[in-house]
């Protein structure tokens, strides 16, 4: 899957977060949730640690 193909899949979805309260974008959100379960993780912690150790820190807050 290209992230063109993801984008097209997910881009439609609509946030239903508040806005006050983003620190992420969904897009975000949700291609990290995807790539950790591939690489393995098994629940929220997993997720979580998978995207410390890949997120740079210096791009969010």
């Amino acid at each position: 899957m290209s992230l063109d193909a993801f984008s097209e899949s997910f881009g439609v979805l609509k946030d239903p977060r508040q806005t006050a309260k983003i620190t992420y974008p969904l897009f975000d959100v949700l291609f990290l949730t995807l790539c950790a379960v591939i690489a393995g993780a098994e629940g929220w912690e997993d997720i979580e640690d998978f995207g410390v150790a890949h997120l740079d820190s210096s791009l969010y807050p």
